[in-house]
């Protein structure tokens, strides 16, 4: 009998019909930008003639591994593993709030069918663990002020975590160029060594270096790490709106709004929330 309450409560709504869009995907505009960084480092190498006059270990052993000496000197090891996999999952779709929603709706419908137990063992299957928490509260009649505190700190510690991701990378992209000049200082001090010798082939390599390392920390920050930090900006505030929408949600349950007039509000709160986020 509960299975077919639920079933009830799940399937053949109007209200739900709405709720059936994909995810926010990062990957296509982050594909594009590899592929465009790499067919433009390749035009360069080309034109200039060939890949071996854009490498020197020396500087490169400058650049990147001076930035990644400082990061671990820098930060936790726990707060580099949270940035490099918030690195990897802007490679990954981004899930959508819809299914959260129709869990929402479909433990509102339970509970106002009094089908109380129900609408508790379905809410302790609801997938968002903040969406959870809210229809948790609810369910237990906790106060409208607890429900908002507890909910926006949730809120509040993810945007908080995710804003030190970022961080991360702000942080080393303002110090890669410094070490591109530490590179570039230490190929002028032995080219000018080597000016009293007069071997042009040892000049020419200490220039090198000088001239690459700058070119190494110019490319590490401006078309790697200062583009990974805006990617992970946009996901903080695409992911903040979507728990803000579902925020909404359980407020309109706590107060008692049946669930179509729940799913109204939720689909033009998220209409409203993706025009909002395309036009920044």
């Amino acid at each position: 009998m509960a299975r077919k309450i639920e079933t009830d409560a799940l399937e053949g709504r109007d209200e739900f019909a709405k709720f059936r869009g994909g995810g926010r995907s990062y990957m296509r505009s982050t594909a594009i930008g590899v592929v465009g960084l790499i067919v433009l480092m390749a035009v360069v190498v080309v034109t200039e003639g060939e890949i071996g006059y854009f490498w020197n270990a020396l500087g490169a052993l400058v650049v990147f591994g001076g930035t990644a000496v400082t990061a671990f000197i820098g930060f936790r090891m726990s707060e580099i593993s949270a940035a490099l996999a918030a690195f990897a999952a802007i490679f990954r779709e981004e899930p959508s709030i819809a299914p959260d929603i129709k869990e929402l709706l479909a433990v509102a419908r339970l509970h106002a069918g009094a089908h109380v137990r129900e609408a508790e063992e379905h809410a302790h299957r609801v997938r968002n663990p903040f969406l959870r928490l809210g229809v948790q509260l609810v369910l237990d009649g906790a106060p409208m002020d607890d429900i908002l505190q507890v909910m926006n700190w949730r809120l509040q510690k993810m945007v908080e975590r995710e804003s030190a991701q970022t961080r991360f990378y702000r942080t080393l992209a303002g110090l890669a160029p410094g070490f591109g000049l530490v590179g570039t200082l230490a190929g002028m001090v032995g080219m000018l060594k080597q000016l009293g010798s007069g071997n042009i082939q040892l000049i020419g390599t200490s220039m090198a270096v000088a001239m690459l390392a700058t070119l190494y920390g110019v490319v590490l920050s401006n078309l790697i790490l200062k583009p990974i930090a805006t990617k992970l900006e946009q996901r903080t505030l695409s992911r903040a709106a979507m728990l803000n929408i579902l925020l909404e949600g359980v407020v309109l349950f706590r107060l008692g709004r049946t669930p179509g007039a729940i799913g109204e509000a939720l689909g033009t709160l998220m209409a409203d929330a993706e025009d909002e986020l395309r036009d920044r």
